[in-house]
């Protein structure tokens, strides 16, 4: 993590140059997170490579975008089949995330939509503020750019008016948009109310993703205008549906328009092995996920059929596809699928031969992954540097494991430690752990960190997996505590200890580092590698003690909302957390869906949903 305000300082702190060099130039979503791998910001380019960059560039930005560049620890991204494709993609994770800059960003009173009003001959145009005016509204939009790309790919769909009604209501003839064919002409009466509202009523399908059930309608209306011997019509609505027809061909929408897809990609570089998996959603990319292997001598069949078998088999599923399209260079063993078809209870098809969009999708996948692999690569060189700085400064050969102690509390309730790990890729985040802990006074850190490094030390010990280094956040008093557990246990000499303090400026970026055994306090330059690190580990840690934290507060008090309720048992309590997964789950719950549960009837389902509200 950075604190300047120069692109030059963000660079230093985030490796642009190492992640530009294997940035793709295809269209995408990126997302930017920060210390604690949560999301800022999300956004869409045409060109990843182009759009990352001029945020890092020199140059005038405004304070918004200053800071949020200034928190940028890592960029993810998601190759697209095209830029509108980019745009869907980045509209639904942004509801999906909340990513707080996407917020920040805008205006509460400004969002964009698309408005098409209740006259007799509606008009189509953009709209900023909130839809409290008569008519649809369609939106919000994520930026100005977004609405008004969507108003000109509707202007040439669907021939609706888009000029104000002044000018609509003193036309005596037909305007260069009639001219063009980017509007029907309603104000000099060149279509039939009923014509026009047909056309209003398929904009509005096409805009709540109605694409197939459109096609079919304007199919049907070609066919009765040809019967009916209205040529001129028949015409129109032939072109229109070619122009439907084109788009639906350049986002590789699905025939059926509903089947989801699961498109596995796997790729091979050095030891290292990536697998991607992007959903498709209705035709366009819902999401993507991706994990990193090590090879270790297996076949890439062989990490495949583990994957499958934990992400499919090990894992609860309550959503399947109904196609799942392979590596075509992979063969996976048939009893293996059929394991996976038996427990989704359903027929799912797999595809490895894969041909047409299905092919399209296949190949988007394995770009995926390669970006996704190059970025680790290049990720993991990142670290090894700041490592070896660290190293150095201690004063030790080579660092393998770092790990980092924080506590978090609420007015002394629900503490926990967290500890996280890191290795020279980055983050362990299997590794990583929380502690509840239990026995202490609310609001004793320094007692919490006793226990916590306690009970690490003392598994560390017995699985052989103790760190080189353990960072402590806090400051002296904690760090004492953690020397008394390191003494007891006698790795005082194998464990290298440190702890930051907030510095007597208490300023971010000037903190004071602690050595275990070691009175002396240290301070490193605000950019230099090792100190870099130190922080962006103990930055990790306290979010994650905090998030920690927090889930474990909602946990106690959804557990007193399920208690408080009449005719909610500890049978119907298990119940409902085996169904839904957990509380959280169990919080954001339909009626109908609670209703499901056995043993839960509509009229308790309804109490519990009041509950949570």
């Amino acid at each position: 993590m950075f604190h300047s305000d120069s692109s030059e300082n963000a660079k230093q702190a985030f490796d642009l140059d190492s992640f530009l060099k294997h940035l793709t130039t295809h269209p995408g979503v990126y997302r930017m997170y920060d210390n604690a791998h949560t999301i800022l910001y999300i956004g869409k380019a045409k060109n990843l490579y182009k759009r990352v960059n001029s945020y890092f560039k020199k140059g005038a930005k405004d304070i918004k975008t200053q800071t949020l560049v200034e928190q940028v620890v890592f960029i993810d991204v998601t190759v697209t089949p095209s830029d509108y494709d980019a745009f869907l993609l980045e509209s639904a994770l942004i509801k999906k995330h909340k990513p707080k800059y996407n917020i920040l960003f805008k205006d509460d009173k400004s969002y964009p939509y698309l408005h098409l009003s209740d006259h007799l001959f509606p008009r189509l145009s953009g709209f900023r503020g909130k839809p409290r005016k008569a008519g649809q509204f369609f939106g919000p939009f994520v930026s100005l750019s977004s609405m008004k790309e969507t108003l000109i790919l509707l202007q040439k769909l669907f021939p609706i008016r888009q000029c104000e009604d002044s000018y609509f209501n003193h036309r005596s003839r037909p305007c260069l948009q009639y001219q063009i064919k980017r509007c029907s002409g309603p104000c000099v009466n060149k279509i039939s109310i009923e014509d026009y509202k047909m056309q209003v009523d398929l904009l509005a399908k096409f805009m709540n993703g109605k694409l197939t059930s459109v096609l079919e309608e304007i199919s049907q209306k070609m066919q009765d205008a040809a019967n009916e011997e209205n040529f001129e019509l028949a015409a129109q609505l032939r072109d229109q549906l070619a122009l439907l027809t084109k788009l639906q061909q350049q986002q590789f929408l699905d025939k059926l328009n509903n089947k989801r897809l699961h498109v596995l990609g796997v790729l091979q570089e050095a030891d290292k092995v990536c697998i991607t998996l992007v959903s498709i959603e209705q035709g366009k990319v819902a999401d993507d996920k991706h994990w990193f292997i090590s090879q270790h001598g297996s076949t890439l069949t062989d990490i495949l059929e583990a994957f499958l078998s934990h992400y499919y088999l090990a894992e609860p599923r309550t959503i399947w596809p109904e196609e799942v399209i392979l590596p075509k260079e992979v063969k996976v063993s048939e009893s293996l699928l059929i394991s996976i078809a038996q427990k989704a209870e359903r027929q799912i098809k797999w595809i490895t031969e894969a041909i047409a969009d299905n092919a399209k999708w296949q190949k988007l996948a394995l770009i995926n992954a390669r970006q996704k692999l190059q970025m680790n690569l290049q990720s993991k060189q990142h670290f090894v540097k700041r490592f070896e700085a660290l190293a150095k400064w201690l004063d030790i050969p080579e660092i393998k494991r770092i790990e980092c102690f924080d506590i978090s509390h609420h007015q002394g309730e629900a503490t926990v430690a967290s500890c996280v790990v890191f290795d020279q890729s980055g983050a362990l985040k299997s590794a990583h752990r929380r502690y509840n802990i239990e026995g202490v006074t609310p609001g004793d850190d320094y007692a919490a960190i006793a226990q916590a490094v306690t009970r690490r030390v003392e598994s560390g010990i017995e699985a052989n997996n103790l760190p080189d280094v353990m960072i402590i956040d806090g400051g002296k008093g904690q760090i004492k505590k953690a020397e008394d557990v390191l003494r007891q246990y006698n790795q005082q000499h194998n464990i290298k200890l440190l702890s930051l303090g907030k510095g007597i400026e208490r300023i971010s970026g000037k903190e004071d580092i602690f050595q275990g055994f070691n009175d002396e306090v240290y301070h490193l330059p605000e950019h230099d590698l090792a100190f870099l690190l130190l922080r962006q580990i103990r930055d990790a840690a306290h979010d994650f003690a905090i998030k920690a934290q927090r889930k474990k507060l909602a946990k106690r008090q959804t557990e007193s909302v399920l208690e408080s309720i009449e005719g909610v048992g500890s049978k119907r309590r298990q119940a409902l957390l085996r169904h839904f997964g957990g509380w959280q789950e169990l919080s954001r719950a339909s009626i109908d869906e609670i209703a499901k549960v056995k043993g839960i009837s509509p009229k308790l389902a309804d109490h519990i949903w009041h509950a949570f509200r």
